[in-house]
């Protein structure tokens, strides 16, 4: 609207918009109703589609609304939901919140459902105009997406497994016969224990980043420096949405949301600039438990049979013809949570595995972030994370504007007695299940029946069976700390992190190649930093494995003979001569990043951060950031691997000097504006974006192709860019406060046709940083501004 144009009706909630000319939306209000109120409208100004499609969702609606969906996709993940009870629970579980955070939700919720009211389904930005699912929203709707949201690393992870898991048909095997029934998907159990099968089908998708808090030490004010560099998705529920929450003398933050949550989860206020980085911990454990032959719904637990708790869970199925079918199923769950379907295991007559969540019980997630945004020192800020412990599933990497670095990992952890991790880490190791499931996924695989695997509870901790505040690792450092997805082993080079519970995340293993890169940027010299510095080495683009390899991968190659290709004669000559000139770095001009990508991709990630057909000197936890390094002393594995290289790029179509600018691109816009930036773990560039992360979203998604077998192209053909750096803060504490710069690459809109929808994407590709627009006058001063006073009940 126009300066001051009067928006909504009543005289419950009264909220200023100050939209400026970078679409970002400024909310004042004077009290947490109002400006939720204000935040809830903005919102859906720019994602009502995105908030009420995870609405459908997480209540189970989505088959009712869309059919069964392809492979029953929609029915079964109706069912997980159900089954989970997010949506069902939300009254009862979030029902004790302070009056700041139930306030701001209510006030979310009435700004969110008038502004739907006001411009009509049919008047939705986004894809979902018209949709029958658009409408208002409840306070039980946002309550269960916050909830849902807190299992990204876990329970959502296996919706699937959850919504198909039903028992076989049981059977009792005549002495010595075999067990009658239906076929059972993997190997046949052997003695009682699964044959360890190839891997666990489980791709544990949260998301990545980079974070770095730099300390008085190390910056040129004396002030805090941050970068907040999360890598997510530019499609779906996981796109972050940039504000600015005011309430005079109160809260002054800015930042960005998750989804549709209500408040600011990374970011920034007068005192305190925070990032999240996903945690390498764990978030969960699987039980595998042995069943009652006679029955696949009884298992047993310290030598007892018990049954399973069953639920019936009903949902509405629309029909090709248009009427409404009912499904309905049986759902089990044992005393550890609801029972999986999890390939290779299955749920045969003798075995079935079983999920516990950290997250299933926290509900101070909200009060924590209201908590940081509102803290007026480092000492406030940590104060919440020991007497919230709400954050489900990221580290927090920190600065304030006194200089102090901060990192912790706080996210809710699984506390396992001395016993049972003694165990599980001989099992780990036996080759059988177990150590299937961790070296493939990550995941803590115990015997359910087995009483020892219990939880343990702490009357310190979030909740039961979960890790006290002061067994969580945390660092605090005058020059830096940084966090890159790896444990909190190297928050900082000179002051590792040890003994701490390894559901917290491996010590003393190897790192990946982002990690180490992170590490080099802010450790090769001790110069000073400001935004300018910390902008620089980000986009730098530099490649890790470049670094460590490239002279005497050349060096191998200059003069080498055709290798020979699964038959084919490869000469190495062009690919040779191409990383000659190439500077080691994933810029748009840069030939021969594309080549070295290919290159890597025929290593395994094992032979990429250890000694092997890579690498000579293999990782030594006394120099973790230096380790591995040189080229192995036999040259014909990455002999071989050039010429899949040059191949594999020659296969496509391109040539093997392409410029990485020409092959790697985004799909959003139509435009295919190139994007700079490595496969962050791939090549170790700090820099990360990447393609095809999972989504759960119903939107309309770009064609991003499909994959090329045996290489890391797509067959568009090049590198389509879907994912990666999504909200970039550079940001310094000074005299005058903080002064920040960055992008947020996807924008706020979810609608095409809008201008914000791919400014920041032209700026990113461009190197052309945003400045943040924080403080009053620099609001005011915005040429493009739109005020509008938003009020209701």
């Amino acid at each position: 609207g126009d300066d001051g144009e009067d928006v909504g009706a009543g005289a419950g909630y009264a909220a200023e918009l100050r939209r400026t000319s970078d679409g970002v939306p400024h909310i004042t209000a004077e009290d947490w109703g109002s400006l939720g109120f204000g935040q809830g409208w903005a919102y859906a100004e720019d994602r009502a589609c995105t908030l009420l499609d995870q609405v459908m969702k997480v209540r189970g609606e989505r088959a009712r609304y869309l059919g069964a969906g392809e492979g029953d996709e929609y029915l079964i993940s109706d069912l997980a939901y159900r089954h989970l009870g997010l949506y069902r629970e939300a009254e009862q579980r979030w029902a004790d919140q302070p009056a700041e955070v139930a306030d701001l939700i209510e006030g979310y919720v009435a700004g969110f459902s008038a502004q739907i009211a006001e411009v009509g389904a049919d008047g939705v930005a986004g894809w979902c105009a018209g949709a029958p699912w658009v409408g208002p929203l409840t306070t039980t709707d946002l309550y269960a997406v916050v909830a849902d949201v807190l299992l990204l690393a876990s329970s959502r992870n296996l919706i699937v497994e959850i919504g198909r898991a039903q028992p076989p048909a049981p059977a009792i095997p005549a002495q010595g016969g075999p067990v009658e029934g239906p076929p059972v998907e993997g190997p046949p159990p052997t003695e009682g224990a699964l044959a360890p099968p190839g891997e666990l089908d489980l791709a544990l998708d949260a998301g990545a980043s980079n974070g770095w808090a730099l300390g008085a030490d190390r910056s040129t004010t004396g002030g805090g420096v941050l970068l907040a560099n999360p890598h997510f998705p530019w499609e779906g529920e996981r796109r972050l949405w940039e504000s600015q929450l005011t309430i005079p003398g109160e809260l002054d933050v800015y930042g960005v949301s998750l989804g549709g949550l209500p408040g600011v989860q990374i970011g920034f206020n007068d005192a305190v600039a925070w990032t999240h980085t996903v945690s390498a911990g764990n978030r969960f454990t699987l039980y595998r438990y042995a069943l009652d032959p006679a029955n696949p719904t009884t298992y047993i637990y310290g030598g007892e049979p018990r049954p399973m708790e069953a639920s019936e869970v009903a949902v509405d199925v629309l029909e090709p013809d248009g009427f409404l079918r009912t499904e309905t199923r049986t759902m089990y769950a044992t005393r550890h949570g609801p029972v999986l379907d999890l390939a290779p295991v299955g749920w045969s007559t003798d075995t079935v595995i079983s999920i516990r969540d950290a997250n299933a019980e926290i509900t101070t997630v909200l009060a924590q972030f209201v908590g940081m945004a509102t803290a007026t020192s480092m000492d406030d800020f940590q104060a919440v994370h020991e007497e919230q412990q709400g954050i489900p599933w990221v580290n927090t990497v920190a600065t304030s504007a006194d200089g102090r670095a901060w990192y912790h990992d706080g996210s809710p952890t699984p506390n396992l007695s001395p016993e049972a991790i003694a165990a599980w880490q001989a099992e780990r190791v036996a080759g059988g299940f177990a150590t299937i499931a961790y070296d493939t996924a990550g995941v803590v695989l115990l015997d359910g029946s087995n009483p020892v695997n219990e939880w343990v509870d702490d009357p310190a901790a979030p909740a039961p069976g979960l890790l006290p505040y002061d067994e969580l690792p945390q660092l605090e450092r005058s020059d830096w700390v940084f966090n890159a997805n790896d444990s909190h082993w190297l928050a900082n080079p000179d002051e590792l992190l040890t003994g701490f519970s390894p559901l917290t995340g491996e010590e003393a293993t190897p790192v990946s190649a982002r990690t180490r890169m992170n590490a080099v940027l802010l450790g090769e010299d001790d110069s000073p930093w400001g935004i300018p510095e910390m902008q620089e080495a980000l986009f730098t683009d530099r490649s890790l494995h470049a670094e460590r390899l490239l002279d005497d991968v050349v060096a191998a190659c200059t003069g080498a003979l055709p290798v020979d290709v699964d038959g084919t004669a490869v000469d190495l000559a062009a690919g040779c001569t191409t990383l000659a000139g190439w500077d080691g770095t994933y810029t748009l001009e840069a030939r021969g990043a594309a080549l070295w990508r290919e290159l890597l991709g025929t290593f395994a990630k094992g032979e990429r951060t250890n000694a092997g057909p890579l690498y000579a000197t293999p990782f030594d936890p006394a120099d973790p950031v230096g380790t591995p390094n040189g080229l192995a002393p036999d040259p014909a594995p990455v002999l071989l691997a050039l010429g899949r290289a040059v191949l594999a790029l020659e296969r496509a179509g391109l040539a093997v000097d392409v410029a990485l600018g020409d092959v790697q691109f985004e799909v959003r816009t139509g435009d295919r504006i190139p994007i700079h930036g490595g496969f962050g773990d791939l090549e170790g560039v700090a820099n990360a974006v990447g393609c095809c992360a999972n989504s759960t979203t119903t939107a309309p998604l770009p064609d991003t192709g499909e994959r090329i077998e045996g290489t890391q192209l797509r067959d568009l053909p090049g590198y389509p860019v879907s994912t990666g750096a999504s909200f970039v803060l550079t940001l310094q504490y000074g005299p005058d406060g903080p002064e920040a710069e960055g992008f947020l690459t996807y924008g706020n809109p979810d609608d095409p046709a809008a201008p914000d929808y791919r400014a920041d994407l032209d700026a990113f590709s461009e190197g052309r940083w945003r400045p943040i627009l924080f403080t009053d006058d620099a609001i005011a001063a915005d040429p493009g501004l739109e005020v509008t006073q938003l009020s209701g009940d």
